[in-house]
């Protein structure tokens, strides 16, 4: 019984020390979308919005969505370790050369989005995947055949390439080194209308 009081406490202490640290991740509410307990599938749908972003020279770079193709798939999770299944919506910007992608798994939440300079990540689904990104706002909306994720992005979140770095063979010191980072800007809003057919 020590044993568990003593895991118990240090798993909450590291959560908490790493959110008080960091402060890019919080306990989220639950994704209550339509989709949420199916184990696969692919849907199509449009995403609207717009994002304004700064990169690591500080330049404004603005991502337009007007009824941009998008995608839903849902990926089944084979150990249903803490889901059935990842929800990954993609979705291109009006000129269709930029790709962002949402996704979230168990109570977790991950935003990328694609440049020609790389991928840039914020949010994670390892661990015990309870964690969201603190700064982005998500809810469902749902009518007859349409479901509407709305993501606003309440403060600046700030994105880095690491992790592409580190998929194009990159050893980690050397990742770190090159690593960019840019910034999504708060009122940033981006809406996905995926078909439920």
């Amino acid at each position: 019984m020590n044993r568990i009081i003593v895991v118990f406490l240090l798993n909450f202490l590291m959560i908490s020390a790493y959110s008080q640290e960091y402060g890019k991740y919080k306990i989220g509410e639950s994704f209550n979308s339509v989709f949420q307990n199916l184990e696969k599938g692919k849907f199509t749908g449009t995403v609207n919005g717009v994002l304004f972003i700064k990169d690591s020279q500080d330049k404004e770079i603005i991502l337009d969505f007007q009824a941009g193709k998008s995608e839903l798939n849902v990926v089944k999770d084979s150990t249903e370790m803490y889901d059935v299944s990842i929800k990954e919506y993609l979705g291109w910007t009006t000129s269709g050369k930029t790709k962002i992608l949402y996704s979230t798994y168990a109570d977790a939440n991950k935003l990328s989005i694609e440049l020609s300079s790389g991928v840039f990540k914020i949010g994670t689904h390892d661990g015990a995947s309870d964690m969201v990104v603190n700064g982005i706002n998500y809810h469902y909306k749902s009518e007859l055949h349409t479901e509407y994720l709305v993501l606003t992005i309440e403060k600046d979140l700030v994105l880095d390439n690491f992790w592409w770095l580190r998929h194009q063979g990159v050893l980690p010191k050397k990742a770190h080194e090159l690593k960019k980072e840019i910034v999504i800007q708060a009122n940033s809003v981006i809406v996905f209308a995926m078909n439920k057919n």
